[in-house]
């Protein structure tokens, strides 16, 4: 299980009980970060849990959360309400993720637009960014995440398992979670003062480099339930995404490229057209 103790030790800037809370159980980091978060509390508050039983992934699906073997984690920032770029958090996110797993197993990570963490195109984790106003100056923001790491094949249900995987079963080995705690958290901070600080364009590149949902014939389903085809082709300032819709669908033919702020997204396969 994971130990409080040895992962304050391990982030010497953490206090136990003041921006550390470590649980056995909760039913979403996410929930317990954002009522947490309506009282004063230090920047980068941490909260981690061994088991979700209510996680949530975005467009309130849930998230499969088993005990002691995953992380299921949520920081607490706040910026102030001049800042335009929040599309561009997430992306942020997945990009100090993907690179804090990498320097830890050596594994190639993809990100798929906005918060899907990839492994040769199976799902690894998942990011989910909540947000809200403390008052006419601030804006609060609960970046959450969860990590497969130490899940055999087995462990997953069947309609997971043609499209999700874990790090150890990429890397054959069983990882330490706290150090890979310890990357995660660090790797987040910094990326988030450096977003603050000098904008999206310290993160542009490096989150481009890595975004597999580039380049690829994709379909969106909007919020309100439409559907859309088309190829993704580039990443706008405030984080969105921009595609070209395909030709087929007529009522955007006028309509050279789409910027897409909210979707979910799937990368359409050669095998899909057959």
């Amino acid at each position: 299980m994971l130990s409080p103790e040895t992962l304050a030790a391990l982030l010497p800037t953490k206090t136990l009980k003041q921006s550390l809370f470590v649980f056995d159980e909760l039913l979403s980091t996410n929930t317990f970060a954002l009522e947490l978060a309506k009282s004063p509390i230090p920047q980068g508050t941490v909260i981690l849990a061994d088991r979700q039983t209510a996680g949530r992934g975005r467009l309130q699906r849930s998230w499969f959360s088993p005990p002691e073997a995953n992380i299921y984690g949520s920081l607490i920032f706040s910026f102030n309400n001049q800042f335009q770029a929040i599309g561009w958090i997430p992306l942020m996110a997945g990009t100090a993720i993907a690179l804090a797993i990498e320097d830890n197993t050596n594994i190639d990570i993809t990100l798929k637009w906005p918060n899907d963490i990839l492994i040769s195109e199976r799902k690894v984790g998942g990011i989910l960014c909540e947000s809200f106003k403390r008052n006419s100056t601030e804006t609060c923001v609960v970046i959450g995440f969860g990590i497969n790491v130490n899940l055999p094949e087995s462990s997953f249900p069947k309609e997971l398992e043609p499209i999700a995987t874990s790090l150890q079963i990429q890397s054959h080995q069983t990882l330490d979670r706290h150090h890979l705690l310890k990357s995660i958290i660090t790797a987040l901070e910094q990326a988030w003062e450096t977003l603050i600080s000098q904008g999206p364009q310290a993160c542009q590149l490096a989150y481009i480099s890595r975004c597999s949902t580039l380049g690829k014939q994709i379909r969106v389903q909007f919020p309100d339930g439409s559907e859309l085809e088309g190829m993704a082709q580039s990443i706008g300032e405030q984080g969105q995404l921009q595609m070209i819709p395909s030709p087929s669908d007529a009522k955007e033919q006028s309509a050279r490229i789409l910027d897409v702020h909210a979707g979910d997204i799937r990368h359409i396969r050669k095998s899909d057209f057959q």
